[in-house]
């Protein structure tokens, strides 16, 4: 009878760390584009918010007419701008999302001693 070999303890996948390596150059253009893409949807997002509470106070002023109100005009001043709120607040999440993939691969593709070896010294840069 032949017995099964015994499980070995080593990780199922020593090339673990060379494959997150890889992703390194990526992730730092995707962090850059994160960051691009949050920051414009967010202030996309603050002007159209800005706007639309514009909107809605300048409808409100004559006293008689409220943004609340259940008429077609309200109801359009209302859905102005619905699509670019949409549109911007997916962007921040996208934007978000790729901002914490590329650092949570940059954090595990870290040198295991601090020493990534892009930087330069003195001598390096004076060229001795």
């Amino acid at each position: 009878m032949e017995s099964t070999p015994a499980a070995d303890p080593s990780p199922a996948r020593p090339d673990r760390g060379r494959s997150i390596m890889r992703l390194r150059p990526a992730a730092r253009t995707l962090l850059i584009a994160g960051i691009a893409v949050a920051l414009v949807a967010a202030v996309l997002l603050a002007v159209v918010l800005g706007l639309d509470a514009f909107n809605a106070a300048v409808y409100s002023m004559g006293g008689d007419k409220n943004i609340n109100d259940a008429t077609a005009e309200a109801q359009a001043l209302r859905d102005q701008y619905a699509g670019v709120k949409a549109a911007s607040i997916v962007g921040v999440i996208v934007g978000l999302v790729l901002l914490i993939g590329s650092l949570v691969v940059l954090y595990l593709s870290r040198p295991e001693n601090g020493d990534d070896g892009e930087d330069l010294s003195f001598d390096e840069l004076a060229g001795e």
